[in-house]
């Protein structure tokens, strides 16, 4: 642990689309050392021109209203994980082993459909696709990565990921202070993307992707698909376990959760003592004000903006972002020997003598604050229920939104620039951080209900088998089952999101606008209205390529 330098802004490579125009990107196959002392892994990587990079993509720089053309180009051969490719997952007739389809989505962007890069959007190799970003949106922490249909675990495992740092206009007249020239906030080298997730290696340095041996495949072996995949190795900007010398000074980490399933309850720790930081914004931008933590949690798909301050600590001083979250989260079990799969230690950060940025962090982080949406009135409020599906041995084998597949005619249509409610209602044991394409919501708050009794009610499950099954019965108010108070959402969730966690047992209420105008002429962190099909589904991958996933239509 610990001996691999962590790539920042430079060595991870900018793709600077600041001032408009077009560029390309690569997908091409490449062999990737992620520790000097392992063999080499195949992976797949986004490159562009004149580029070798290995594993992950550059780190896409856009400016706030400038938009930008990215053409991506498919060059990608016989997948890195051509094994764990589930048949039952995958449209009929296609061959992803050896032509692995690619879509490209720019995760929390206020996209087009046509740009959206939905899972039905994919193109194979030998093809290319145009994404138009508009930029009209909040400058925010996004990223874009892989969403083929019934590839996406494994397509984003291999290596389609990559940061995207919207930034406001400098100056006078300009749009904000997330700026990047470091008047307000720490700049490059002391801006340090974080691109956070658990992969698993045979001896040979190959990618791992353990089979399901509770559910058996056609052909008579075990499925390659699992509800979850849990790494036991921790990556940080595709390096395992590694370390960040840092000066005496404040950092800026922008931290992505790109594990397929893993959650994370991240604390830094020197020598044993708790380092407080300030969350200075989420997945949609800035917050209104720093907000003082000494834990945070994040679950896959979701960011956080923070800022360490080493300044207080003494030359040659090591702290250690450390994990504490079970798996599946949060009541999975603590340890190995109970069948646990903890990842204690993600990374290091070494302590310099020499000073760094010192400017002090602005109280206040954003020049007109938040719109508020809880108090407003709403077009709808949804029911939108989370369920998992076993068979008759209890083994799951597939999870749902409503209870229905992702191929479902039972698609929601919302109105264009309407504002609605949407309650996340999860009957499962586990948490899902849930997505919406398109916008940028609010979280209102979330209630314990009464699960047992909020199924029957629904009539998701067979009275003959006492399985949930699929197709069956409507989601429905679970105000008759709710427990207790709502909890309103912490400080440092009372921003701008995109992917929300919804805790097990509990209804989590959202605010979500349809559009630029939907908070009636007051300011949104999306700037565009678009209509048409776009996907809502959980960010566990293992869940969204099966079948925890579905359109949504705007009108």
């Amino acid at each position: 642990m610990f001996t691999e330098q962590l790539p920042t802004l430079d060595e991870l490579g900018v793709l600077d689309m600041r001032a408009g125009g077009s560029k390309s990107l690569w997908v091409r196959n490449a062999r990737h050392r992620f520790q000097e002392h392992m063999g080499l892994t195949d992976t797949l990587a986004y490159q562009e021109a004149g580029s070798s990079r290995t594993y992950l993509g550059p780190v896409i720089i856009a400016r706030k209203g400038t938009p930008f053309e990215l053409t991506v180009h498919n060059r990608a051969g016989r997948h890195p994980l051509a094994f764990a490719i589930d048949p039952e997952l995958v449209p009929a007739g296609s061959n992803d082993a050896v032509r692995p389809r690619t879509s490209v989505h720019l995760h929390g962007g206020n996209t087009s459909v046509r740009s959206d890069g939905g899972p039905d959007q994919a193109f194979g190799p030998g093809a290319s696709y145009t994404y138009h970003y508009g930029n009209n949106q909040d400058a925010a922490g996004l990223w874009y990565h892989d969403h083929a249909l019934g590839m996406t675990r494994l397509n984003v495992y291999a290596g389609l990921a990559g940061g995207y740092l919207l930034r406001d206009t400098p100056g006078p007249g300009g749009t904000g202070i997330d700026t990047g020239d470091g008047t307000h906030l720490p700049p490059p080298p002391y801006e340090v993307p974080m691109i956070i997730q658990d992969r698993m290696f045979n001896p040979d340095g190959s990618f791992a992707y353990p089979p399901n041996p509770d559910l058996v495949a056609a052909d008579g072996k075990a499925r390659p698909w699992a509800p979850e995949f849990f790494g036991d190795v921790a990556t940080v900007n595709g390096k395992t376990w590694p370390n960040l010398d840092v000066a005496r000074g404040k950092y800026r980490f922008r931290m992505f959760n790109g594990s397929n399933a893993r959650f994370y309850d991240l604390r830094l720790l020197a020598g044993g003592t708790a380092v407080p930081f300030d969350q200075i914004g989420s997945d949609g931008g800035l917050l209104d004000a720093p907000v003082r933590l000494n834990r945070l949690v994040m679950g896959p798909g979701e960011r956080a903006d923070i800022v360490v301050d080493f300044a207080g600590l003494k030359a040659g001083s090591r702290v250690v972002l450390a994990n504490s979250a079970r798996v599946p989260y949060p009541d999975g079990p603590e340890s190995v020997r109970q069948g646990g799969l903890p990842l204690p230690q993600i990374m290091q950060f070494t302590v310099l003598s020499e000073p760094g940025y010192t400017v002090p962090l602005p109280a206040q982080l954003r020049s007109q604050a938040v719109t508020r949406l809880g108090e407003r009135p709403v077009k709808a409020t949804r029911s939108m229920a989370l369920v998992e599906v076993a068979n008759a041995d209890d083994v799951p084998v597939m999870a749902l939104l409503n209870n229905r597949m992702f191929d479902s005619p039972d698609i929601t249509v919302v109105k264009s620039d309407t504002l609605e409610q949407w309650e996340l209602i999860n009957t499962t044991v586990d948490a899902h951080p849930i997505h919406l394409h398109f916008t940028q919501f609010q979280v209102l708050n979330r209630q314990k209900f009464d699960v047992d009794a909020y199924l029957e009610e629904t009539d998701f499950i067979d009275p003959a088998t006492g399985l949930v099954t699929p197709g069956r019965g409507k989601a429905v108010d679970v105000g008759p089952h709710l427990i207790g108070r709502p909890k309103a959402a912490p400080a440092n969730e009372q921003g701008w999101k995109d992917t929300v966690v919804a805790m097990p047992g509990e209804v989590t209420r959202i605010r979500v606008p349809f559009g630029a105008a939907a908070a009636g002429g007051d300011p949104l962190a999306i700037g565009s209205s678009f209509k048409g099909e776009y996907v809502w589904h959980c960010h566990i991958l293992e869940h969204e390529d099966n079948d925890m996933m579905q359109h949504y239509v705007i009108e």
